[in-house]
């Protein structure tokens, strides 16, 4: 039988947006950035206002490779943290659109295997793909696959992918990348069932009416909204402010907001997607579908994320070290009982509402013991010790006779980045 080769064609737009080069900045190597940078933050504070103003241009045409290497916001003159907190609002925006467009996926060929297809996805856009059926007990078939996929976003190039081989996602597998299971018989085809937005997948799944006999104003329309993102994305929070979702019914009636304030999807690290739930008031029954919704919400993620390394642990406690605008610091090294305690902070110096006390994902940066031969040694338990809206504390155990000649790695994302991903659902029959 004969198989085509896959093409594989390296066309993720975001390989090169992730390294923070922009076209405008290419004429600085990656190894030249640091110095380029410090040069160009001491000319902030110069005498002239034009040198000034073109370091701050400068700066802002090397791109987000130039965040990590900004001093901290309480850094020199007032004239360099008013220039520096600029550049870096804006440089993290740019970053933050730049992280949720699309990934592009180019794949052709006849009778090709699953297996070298989703490998072609991931060579290309980072995003990992796993075949989870053995863990459901179901049949790994070998049905091949027959693709013409040229520059297609990353959404609608699995969905059609996942239609050719019957399967389908599961979200809640609890390891990194999109976990693929046999998609039951019933289950509708997934390309273009839910809508493409950059590199997310919204879909609604489930909508229930509600009516209060005792309480008029207790009618509800509620909505499940499902979001879905390219792996590589690990978001930390996504939410909707109720004000920027709009509705209006196939009667031209418009859906009137049920509550106020803000909805919040639950992203539970390891997870696929997420749940975002929408709530109006109930419509008359005239509507029979909402004809269009149209939304934007905000996702926070990571940004460039880095490993921080404390050695010659127990000694010349406390100490701290510094990237971009997270600094972490090793508070304490002690033996606890049976068990060896390293205390540390992490702080964070733009945070926004990352580290409101319902988000956990800090407690889920890694954070583990080298041995002196390079093996890893993951904690035994970990404690909250302080909460602030920048800073958080936490104590992890270790469960070793000895901490001698070991280095604590604590690996965190060194900025945090904001972007608003506008979508509009259509035709959503009601019950």
């Amino acid at each position: 039988m004969a198989v085509q080769a896959v093409v594989l064609a390296m066309t993720h737009a975001v390989i090169c947006t992730l390294t923070g080069l922009f076209v405008a900045a290419q004429a600085v190597a990656p190894q030249a950035v640091a110095p380029t940078v410090a040069r160009l933050v001491r000319q902030l504070d110069a005498t002239e206002k034009a040198r000034r103003e073109d370091a701050e241009r400068q700066l802002l045409e090397l791109g987000p490779a130039a965040l990590p290497h900004l001093p901290a916001p309480d850094a020199g003159s007032a004239e360099v943290r008013l220039r520096v907190a600029r550049i870096r609002t804006q440089l993290e925006t740019r970053q933050g659109e730049e992280q949720v467009q699309a990934s592009q996926v180019t794949i052709s060929g006849k009778e090709l295997s699953l297996a070298d297809v989703l490998s072609g996805i991931e060579k290309q856009t980072t995003n990992k793909l796993v075949d989870f059926r053995n863990e459901f007990g179901q049949q790994a078939g070998a049905k091949s696959l027959n693709l013409d996929l040229e520059r297609t976003p990353f959404w609608p190039a699995v969905d059609q992918i996942l239609d050719q081989a019957g399967m389908t996602i599961y979200s809640y597998a609890g390891v990194p990348g999109l976990s693929l299971v046999n998609r039951a018989g019933d289950e509708l085809p997934r390309y273009k069932r839910g809508v493409y937005a950059g590199a997310f997948r919204i879909e609604a799944t489930d909508i229930t009416a509600r009516r209060d006999l005792r309480d008029p104003n207790g009618h509800t329309l509620k909505l499940a909204v499902q979001v879905a993102w390219e792996p590589r994305l690990a978001p930390i929070a996504i939410t909707q402010a109720a004000a920027n979702v709009t509705g209006v019914g196939d009667n031209g009636e418009t859906l009137a907001a049920g509550s106020a304030g803000e909805f919040e999807a639950t992203v539970n690290p390891g997870d696929s997607s997420a749940d975002m739930p929408l709530t109006f008031a109930l419509p008359s029954r005239d509507m029979k579908k909402i004809a269009r919704l149209k939304g934007s919400f905000g996702v926070m993620m990571p940004g460039q994320v880095e490993a921080f390394r404390f050695d010659k642990l127990g000694e010349d406690t406390p100490r701290e070290q510094r990237r971009g605008a997270v600094k972490v610091v090793l508070d304490q090294v002690r033996r606890n009982n049976d068990v060896w305690e390293v205390r540390t902070r992490i702080v964070f110096d733009t945070p926004g509402r990352a580290l409101e006390s319902h988000r956990t994902w800090v407690l889920h940066n890694e954070a583990v013991l080298e041995t002196p031969d390079k093996k890893t040694i993951d904690f035994a338990g970990l404690e909250t010790t302080r909460q602030t809206e920048s800073e958080v504390g936490v104590s992890y155990l270790f469960d070793v006779p000895d901490i001698a000649g070991c280095t604590f790695v604590y690996t965190t994302p060194t900025v945090l980045l904001n972007a608003s991903v506008p979508y509009e659902l259509h035709d959503i029959p009601l019950p």
